[in-house]
């Protein structure tokens, strides 16, 4: 399967709908320095960047659950959206 950026943020996007129900900015490019997959959520001025191996990504990409992912974006839901102001719907 082809991984582009765009098939990537679609895939995040299913895994994580509170991605869209609180609003959270999400792009993803392909690092070639880190030959790895960098997603970044923003919210506000507040962002977070989170690298997936591509080997990972693949796997997500094949219906396999993306846990590094999940954790990262968790915590950030948790800090910027659940515990305080910045995701109010």
């Amino acid at each position: 399967m082809q991984i582009t950026a765009e098939t990537l943020a679609g895939k995040l996007r299913v895994i994580h709908p509170e991605i869209d129900r609180y609003g959270l900015g999400l792009n993803t490019a392909f690092d070639k320095t880190k030959k790895a997959w960098k997603a970044t959520f923003t919210k506000g001025a507040h962002t977070m960047d989170t690298y997936l191996e591509e080997k990972d990504v693949e796997n997500c990409m094949d219906g396999e659950q993306c846990v590094y992912i999940g954790v990262q974006l968790g915590q950030f839901i948790k800090n910027y959206c659940e515990g305080g102001t910045e995701c109010k719907i």
